[in-house]
C-alpha cells in the first residue's frame, strides 16, 4: 500500500459544488408594483374577472344604446315634431266622406296626446340623472326636427302617477304637450340596479368561492413543504378527491416525500452501522495500545487518536439525531444555561439570569446547542466566556461570546456547513460538525443564528428563537 493512498479525503471534495438556493432580492420596480397588485391568487383572479364582467356590462349598455335606444329616440323625436306642428294649427279637421273630426280631439282619443294649458297641471321640472340620459338626447333630436335651438326645447319625463312625457316648445307658447307612455309602467329602476350591480357582485362571490377551492390544495401543499423543510417530516396529501391536476401534483409530492424519507432512513442506517462497526476495532486498538509495554509516547499518542476518533463518531451520531423526534416541552432557558455553567466547571463562564418567559422547545436539543457553542468557545477561543439570554422584538436571544481572536468575516457563513472548519481550527482535532448541528437544531425551532466578531475581541454567536 502506498502512503498517498492513506491521505484523507476532504469532505468538500465530495460535496456538490453548486451554490445553495437563495431567495432572489426583489427589484425596486417589483416592490413598486407590489403596492398596487393584489398579492393572493384569489384576489388577482377576482380583480381580473371583475374587470371582464364590468367591461362586458359596459359594452352591452353601449351596444343597446347605439343600436336600439338612440335610434328609437331619434324616431320618437320625429313623431313628436310632426305632432307638435299639427297641434300648433288651430281648428284643423279631418274629413272623410261625410265624417269629420277635430284633429286635436282625434289625437287625444287615439294617442292620448293633449295640450295642457292649466298651470296647476304643469309638471314640477327637476333634475333626474337616469331619465336625463334619454330626455337630453330627445331634446336635441326634437330641436333638430323643428329647426330650433336646444335651449328652446324642454322635455321632461314624469313617472308618477302614470308615465308621461312632457314637451314645451315655442310652437306651443306657454302650454305643455303631454304624451302618455303606458308601456313604461313596467319600467323598474330596481331591476336595472339589480342587473348592473347584482351580476358583478354574484360573479365576484362565485369566483372567490371557486378560487378558494382551487387554492386550498395549494395551501396544503405549501404547509406540507414548509413542514418538511423545517422538521424533516410532512403529511401525505389527498390523492382521491379534487381536480385531476391537483391530485396529480399531490401524488408527485407524496412520491417525493416518500423518496426523501427513504434516503434519510438509509443515511441514518448507514451512519449507525458505520459507527457501530468502527467502535469494535477501535476498542481493540485501544486495549492493545494500553497493553504496549514500551514507548510511552507512542502509546499515549495512539490512545489519544482512538479517543478522538470515538469523539468524532459521537458527533456523527449527534448530527444524524438532530432532535426532530423530541417532543416540545415547557422550557426554562435560565435553567438550561445554569446547567451548562455547572457542566463546564471549572471553565470561566459568566452568566447572569434575567427574567425570561417559559417557551415551548425541545429542551435536550437546546441544551446540546448551548453546550456545543460553549465547547467551541473553549477550544477555539479564550476565557472568559459570556453566556446570557434576553428578549428582543418578540424573540428570545441566547448569546455565547468568547474573548479569543475571532475569525475572518469571509469564513462566517461557511462555518454553518457540515465538515467545514475555520483556518484556526484545522490544527485542532475535530470533525467540523459542531456548528452544523447547532444550525440544524435551531432551524427545527424556526429560529436563526447570527455569528460575528464582537468589539471586545472574540467570536459572538446569537441564537434567535420565536417566543410563540
Amino acid at each position: 500500500m502506498r502512503s498517498e493512498d492513506l491521505n484523507p479525503i476532504s469532505p468538500e471534495s465530495v460535496l456538490d459544488q453548486e451554490q445553495p438556493y437563495k431567495d432572489r432580492k426583489r427589484t425596486n420596480w417589483e416592490r413598486f408594483l407590489d403596492r398596487f397588485k393584489p398579492r393572493s391568487a384569489a384576489m388577482r383572479t377576482t380583480v381580473l374577472v371583475s374587470i371582464v364582467v364590468f367591461f362586458s356590462l359596459w359594452m352591452s349598455l353601449w351596444f343597446f344604446w347605439r343600436t336600439l335606444y338612440y335610434p328609437e329616440i331619434k324616431q320618437h323625436a320625429r313623431y313628436l315634431g310632426v305632432e307638435i306642428e299639427l297641434l300648433s294649427y288651430q281648428e284643423v279637421k279631418i274629413s272623410y266622406r261625410e265624417n269629420s273630426v277635430n284633429l286635436n280631439n282625434w289625437l287625444n282619443e287615439r294617442l292620448g296626446i293633449a295640450i295642457v294649458s292649466d298651470p296647476e297641471l304643469y309638471p314640477n321640472v327637476r333634475e333626474k340623472f337616469v331619465a336625463e340620459l334619454f330626455t337630453d338626447r330627445l331634446e336635441q333630436a326634437l330641436a333638430d326636427e323643428l329647426n330650433l335651438d336646444d335651449s328652446k326645447v324642454t322635455v321632461y319625463f314624469q313617472f308618477k302617477p302614470t308615465p308621461s312625457l312632457w314637451v314645451q316648445t315655442p310652437h306651443l307658447g306657454d302650454k305643455w304637450l303631454k304624451e302618455p307612455l303606458p308601456t313604461y309602467a313596467n319600467y323598474s329602476p330596481e331591476l336595472l340596479i339589480g342587473w348592473f350591480f347584482g351580476v358583478p357582485l354574484l360573479t365576484i362571490v362565485i369566483v372567490l368561492t371557486l378560487v378558494r377551492q382551487l387554492n386550498r390544495p395549494l395551501k396544503r401543499l405549501q404547509l406540507a413543504a414548509n413542514s418538511y423543510s423545517k422538521y424533516g417530516k410532512a403529511p401525505y396529501l389527498e390523492i382521491n378527491h379534487g381536480p385531476l391536476e391537483i391530485r396529480q401534483v399531490n401524488q408527485s409530492f407524496n412520491h417525493m416525500i416518500s423518496t426523501l424519507q427513504q434516503i434519510e432512513q438509509d443515511r441514518r442506517l448507514m451512519m449507525a452501522g458505520i459507527s457501530h462497526d468502527l467502535r469494535t476495532p477501535l476498542t481493540r486498538i485501544r486495549l492493545s495500545a494500553e497493553m504496549m509495554p514500551d514507548d510511552e509516547f507512542l502509546k499515549e499518542g495512539l490512545i489519544y487518536d482512538v479517543d478522538d476518533m470515538d469523539a468524532i463518531l459521537d458527533q456523527f451520531i449527534s448530527y444524524m439525531r438532530d432532535g426532530s423526534d423530541e417532543p416540545l416541552h415547557e422550557t426554562d432557558i435560565n435553567a438550561i444555561l445554569q446547567e451548562v455553567v455547572v457542566q463546564f466547571k471549572p471553565l470561566d463562564v459568566r452568566f447572569e439570569a434575567q427574567a425570561l418567559p417559559i417557551i415551548q422547545a425541545r429542551t435536550m436539543s437546546l441544551k446540546r446547542v448551548i453546550g456545543n457553542l460553549v465547547n467551541n468557545a473553549k477550544r477555539y477561543g479564550a476565557e472568559p466566556i459570556d453566556l446570557s439570554a434576553h428578549i428582543e422584538e418578540q424573540q428570545l436571544v441566547i448569546r455565547v461570546a468568547d474573548h479569543g481572536e475571532g475569525i475572518p468575516e469571509s469564513q462566517v457563513q461557511a462555518l454553518m456547513q457540515p465538515f467545514v472548519r475555520g483556518e484556526a481550527a484545522r490544527t485542532i482535532q475535530g470533525s467540523g460538525l459542531g456548528l452544523a448541528i447547532v444550525k440544524r437544531i435551531v432551524d427545527i425551532h424556526e429560529g436563526h443564528i447570527d455569528i460575528r466578531n464582537h468589539q471586545d475581541g472574540g467570536l459572538e454567536v446569537n441564537i434567535y428563537l420565536p417566543i410563540q
